[in-house]
Formats: structure tokens, C-alpha cells, sequence
């Protein structure tokens, strides 16, 4: 077995002062290494500034604000006004990661929410509740959960760190088949997924997938729906397509994060 190709991530979001948060996601992989911040004001989450770097790749050196992105609020919904500001000007890289680092921010909205508005831990949960009704497994099954939000984050310590999170993908090659792996470790989940594909069609012949850490023992149930990738061709497959095949609002939203940067990453594999 031959490794062949490596992608990391890194995103983490801490305390800038008193009135704002930092995000930053770098990536590298074998052939680039670049980085997207954010600062937004921890109250409205409007972004302060931004910031697109490449330190190692074809398209580099880069270091240059984004500027588009001032004002615009890095939170659920911001899709397309990223894009708008993003997409054009600095290419896909730029936009994935700066997507990555708003829903970094999101994600540590759990540790400033009486910043946010909010009276309290109890008031927060029910927002999310509402707003993310049926779009995973935990928010689509609320009335089987054994503990709330508040209660899986409640002893968490934080200080000026809000939010890290690790992904990676990796690739190896064996005569046929390629063996391909993709995991994410964040400060609420943690998820592996391994799968082999041969190397001719570049379908998916075997699958195993393990949720390690997550907010809810229904959780725990999603990674079975990883079977439904055998025999299709995952390069071939939008994230769209991918979330329908891992159950939608059903399944995981992690492990369909980490397995559309898989495909992704076989799509570019020379």
C-alpha cells in the first residue's frame, strides 16, 4: 500500500480583544498550504475583516484582503453572499475555506451566547431547535434525545479558545484499488470514515465508518447509513447527492462533510 496524496485542516476560532472573534482554517495538503481568517464582532457576527493567504501551490504567494466580505454576517445563511464576494475574485480553495471558518463561528456561538442575545443556556438550545429542526440526526430526533445540548457542552471549560476542529483525508493505492480515509475531531464530535474503491470505475466496494464522540446517543446511529456509499462512484457525486445517499436530514452532517472532501480529493487526484 502506496500513500499517495494527504489533506489536513485546522479551524479555530478564540476571543480578539473584547468585541470580536477570530477565525482562522488553514489547509495543506501535498501540493498547497494557504489559510482563511475572519474577524467578526461577537455580537452582530458582521465580519470586520478578512483575509485570504497562500504560503506554498501553484496560485501562490498570496496575502491580501478580502474585502467583499466586510459586513457580511458569518452565520447560517450567508451561502451565497460569500460566494458573491469570494468566488470570482479568489477561486474555490478560497470560498471552502472561508466557509469552513464561518461554521467555525457558528460552532462557538455555544461559548458566547449571552453576547449573542440570548438570556440563557436553556434559550439558546431552543433556538437551535427550531431553526435546525430535521436537518441531522440529533435535531431530527428531539423527542428521543437523553440529554440536551447545554448538558454535552456543559462541562467544557473555555477561556479564550472557543472552537477547534481537525480534518484530514488520505489516500493510498494498492495494485486495483485505492484505500481512502477521512476523519473530523472537533470540539463536540469526533468521526472516521474508511472506505476502499477500485481503481478501474472508481466505485465504492467496502465501508466502515465510526462516530467516537457526539452530543447524543442517537447520534451513534448515523454511521450505519455509510453502507448506502457501496457501488457508487463517489468522485462522481455532488455533496448533494452524497447527503441524500447518507439519509439527509437523517444522518450525520459531519460525515457527510468529511466524505464530500473525500470525494472532492479523489476528483483531483492526478
Amino acid at each position: 500500500m502506496k500513500s499517495i496524496h494527504h489533506c489536513h485542516w485546522h479551524t479555530s476560532v478564540h476571543i480578539h480583544g473584547k468585541e470580536s472573534l477570530y477565525g482562522k482554517t488553514a489547509f495543506l495538503s501535498t501540493g498547497l498550504e494557504c489559510a482563511a481568517s475572519l474577524r467578526v464582532n461577537v455580537k452582530t457576527f458582521r465580519i470586520e475583516k478578512a483575509r485570504w493567504e497562500v504560503y506554498r501551490g501553484p496560485d501562490g504567494p498570496v496575502s491580501a484582503d478580502i474585502d467583499g466580505l466586510m459586513g457580511v454576517e458569518a452565520y447560517l445563511g450567508s451561502g451565497n453572499a460569500l460566494r458573491q464576494a469570494v468566488l470570482e475574485d479568489w477561486g474555490e480553495k478560497a470560498l471552502s475555506l472561508v466557509s469552513e471558518t464561518v461554521r467555525g463561528i457558528i460552532q462557538a456561538e455555544t461559548f458566547v451566547y449571552m453576547e449573542r442575545g440570548y438570556e440563557d443556556a436553556k434559550s439558546y438550545d431552543e433556538y437551535w431547535e427550531r431553526m435546525y429542526l430535521n436537518t441531522c440526526r440529533y435535531y431530527s430526533n428531539l423527542d428521543r434525545i437523553s440529554r440536551r445540548w447545554e448538558e454535552h457542552v456543559a462541562d467544557q471549560n473555555r477561556f479564550s479558545n472557543f472552537f477547534n476542529r481537525f480534518k484530514s483525508v488520505s489516500v493510498a493505492a494498492d495494485g486495483q484499488a485505492f484505500l481512502a480515509h477521512a476523519s473530523l475531531s472537533d470540539s463536540f464530535h469526533e468521526v472516521g470514515l474508511s472506505l476502499t474503491l477500485d481503481k478501474g470505475p472508481g466505485t465504492v466496494t467496502s465501508v466502515f465508518c465510526t462516530l467516537l464522540r457526539a452530543p447524543d446517543a442517537v447520534c451513534f446511529e448515523a454511521d450505519g447509513f455509510a453502507r448506502n456509499l457501496l457501488g457508487k462512484r463517489l468522485a462522481d457525486m455532488s455533496k448533494k447527492e452524497i447527503a441524500s445517499a447518507l439519509a439527509g436530514g437523517q444522518g450525520c452532517v459531519h460525515i457527510i462533510d468529511i466524505c464530500s472532501d473525500l470525494a472532492a480529493t479523489l476528483r483531483d487526484l492526478p
